[in-house]
């Protein structure tokens, strides 16, 4: 599972129709006295409480293989819609409380309308309408917050089947949704289509999902346990979060605004104003997957363990015998009625691995475990609640998630039907996130990093190097110093 932007996906020219949720009258919308999650009101404070200009979402895109119905699209898209409240609910800024309320209104009053936007003669044109359209329209303080369009008559499939993408603002959709996503409206669409049995499980609400979030933050007070580790954890770095290990930057000589040959002579206006590349590569095949699984679990541990101790390993052959620090991004899905429901379940944790005199790999994987397991519990307590109480406006900087999807419904099919994660690009001059995902097909990273020379040398370098390394444990159960396999540093 390969978490790319749009661009990287090789979309074809033809038919696109843009699929919009509207209401069937303008005074639907009602009060809900149901508080917005902690996170769900900082990515609206983020957004300046108001749309317009490119926005952040993210979303799926994959090939139904069944012929083009547009009535059967309109259905399938109007009962996935209904099925999850997290697509019936919108923030509104209440300027008299200074603080966003939220608004609901039934899934009855919700219908789907269709846009014929045409042929588009090349891939290009598609994606820069389908990159305009989600990059424009989404916002999570103007409803609709989840967009859809499918791209018809491409010959994309090989049959008779098209192409589907949505996009979604955060504030309504995770990773996860956006992998459960696929298979609901596969399903839903089948069902509509040739009138077989649709089996869906049941789903909880996301609205009351956030107001409990609420009820929680809002219990807490600065003396909270949560409240404590992270101010010890921020305190480290001077009250940021931790950087990327490994340099990202140009040097100065070489930086915008500097007088030297070949300098640009633009500064950025401010913090952020650099947009990221990215990347994406398989690490392990399915095979290597199960062997690494084999060794961790005949140790005792998990895969996930595995994997962050070879990122240690990594950090330790490239930086020394620091720790390893990194926010790491882990499901709030609890509750098993949320277990299946669409919205932005998603907590973070502070996490410091380290790997001194850990030599064996059973030693690495004992630290590890014990480093994951002594923050876990700080997941259910909303970072935001705990920034305020500490007075902190940090931002994560290096962020690591591990997730896997294998048992997602149809997981088996992804490959089939071409599922690509999506994500909007980003602009930031010092964030680094890795996204290593576990899939029917393996395991594999994709990255997100400032566009230079310096940070795509050293983010290619420490992923290589954890590459090498989680390669090494997978076939020999073993730690090694794979130093010289990995390319030197640029500059």
């Amino acid at each position: 599972m390969e978490f790319t932007e749009l661009a990287d996906y090789p979309l074809p020219a033809g038919t696109v129709t843009e699929w919009i949720p509207v209401t069937s009258a303008t005074n639907v919308w009602v009060s809900d006295d149901r508080a917005l999650s902690h996170l769900h009101e900082e990515h609206c404070l983020r957004s300046g409480g108001s749309a317009g200009g490119e926005s952040s979402w993210l979303g799926t895109i994959f090939e139904i293989l069944l012929p083009f119905d547009e009535r059967a699209v309109r259905t399938t898209l109007r009962r996935w819609m209904a099925r999850h409240d997290a697509f019936r609910t919108t923030a509104v800024t209440d300027a008299r409380q200074s603080r966003f309320v939220r608004y609901t209104c039934r899934a009855d009053e919700v219908r789907v309308t269709a846009r014929h936007v045409g042929h588009l003669r090349s891939g290009t044109r598609v994606y820069q309408h389908l990159s305009d359209f989600f990059g424009t329209r989404l916002s999570p303080t103007e409803w609709p917050h989840c967009l859809v369009a499918t791209v018809s008559d491409s010959g994309a499939t090989g049959g008779p089947g098209f192409l589907l993408v949505f996009g979604a603002d955060h504030s309504v959709m995770d990773a996860y949704s956006m992998m459960l996503a696929i298979s609901e409206i596969q399903r839903i669409y089948r069902t509509v289509l040739t009138e077989a049995p649709l089996e869906l499980p049941e789903v909880g609400s996301y609205i009351d999902f956030g107001a409990d979030d609420r009820a929680v933050g809002s219990a807490m007070t600065v003396d909270h346990p949560a409240v404590q580790h992270w101010q010890r954890y921020l305190r480290h770095g001077g009250g940021r979060f931790p950087a990327f290990p490994l340099p990202i930057a140009p040097r100065a000589a070489e930086r915008p605004g500097n007088s030297g040959r070949g300098a640009s002579r633009r500064r950025p206006a401010h913090r952020g104003t650099l947009h990221q590349s990215g990347l994406s590569s398989w690490v392990l095949t399915a095979r290597q997957a199960e062997q690494l699984q084999a060794r961790s679990r005949a140790a005792g541990h998990s895969t996930q363990s595995a994997v962050f101790a070879a990122l240690a390993a990594a950090h330790r052959v490239l930086i020394g015998p620091q720790p390893l620090r990194c926010a790491m991004p882990v499901h709030t899905r609890h509750a098993p009625e949320h277990a299946h429901a669409m919205g932005w379940y998603v907590g973070l944790l502070p996490l410091e691995i380290d790997p001194t005199g850990a030599e064996t790999l059973d030693t690495l994987l004992a630290r590890t475990t014990a480093a994951i397991d002594a923050t876990k519990s700080l997941a259910r307590y909303p970072f935001p609640r705990i920034a305020a109480l500490l007075g902190s406006t940090a931002v994560p900087r290096f962020v690591v998630s591990y997730v896997d999807v294998r048992f997602v419904p149809d997981a088996a099919q992804w490959q089939q039907w071409g599922v690509r994660p999506l994500r909007s690009g980003e602009q930031s001059d010092d964030e680094v996130y890795l996204w290593i995902a576990r899939s029917p097909g393996g395991i594999a990273v994709s990255a997100r990093f400032p566009s230079n020379e310096v940070a795509a040398a050293n983010v290619h370098r420490f992923i290589n190097t954890f590459t090498a390394m989680l390669s090494t444990v997978a076939t020999r159960g073993a730690l090694a110093d794979r130093r010289t396999d990995v390319a030197p540093a640029a500059g």
